[in-house]
């Protein structure tokens, strides 16, 4: 068998295979499967499953921030819920929105959340002109390693009338 990168692996020894696996949108329950192609004729592909359960460490409801269709020149207010469903404490470190100054968010500083605990931030919409679409993002940043954001989309319509 040839390893990655092309080294012959004895028979009778192991080589160490890394896979890495994007997990960006995926929750619950995911099965993986891995074909790897091997010289041996008996099996010339092996089939790898992986399978793992997703659990979400930092939870925001809404997920997408809807204001629907709003007026240039009015202001519009959306709660959103950012909780800690992890199993240890953690720390908000910034709490952000794109683009600025359409969007802004009551909360920005440093929060710690035991797990199980939850904050609630207001996104505000303050629109100058008419657009048919208007995207952006409610970024939240943490002190955890291995999530060190997450983001919410948000979406509204700016009509004249």
């Amino acid at each position: 068998m040839t390893a990655p990168g092309g080294q012959e692996i004895e028979p009778g020894k192991t080589q160490k295979l890394v896979v890495t696996l994007s997990t960006r949108y995926v929750k619950g329950d995911y099965t993986k499967d891995i074909e790897v192609e091997n010289n041996d004729p008996s099996t010339p592909v092996l089939k790898l499953t992986i399978k793992m359960k997703m659990v979400e460490v930092l939870g925001i409801v809404p997920g997408e921030i809807l204001f629907g269709t709003v007026k240039p020149g009015s202001l519009s207010t959306r709660m959103v819920t950012i909780t800690n469903k992890g199993k240890d404490p953690l720390t908000i470190t910034n709490i952000s929105v794109n683009p600025s100054p359409v969007f802004s968010v009551s909360q920005q500083g440093k929060t710690k959340l035991e797990p199980g605990k939850s904050i609630s931030v207001e996104v505000r919409l303050q629109p100058t002109q008419r657009t048919d679409s208007l995207f952006g993002l409610l970024h939240v940043e943490t002190d955890l390693p291995n999530l060190q954001s997450k983001d919410a989309r948000i979406r509204a319509r700016v009509a004249a009338d």
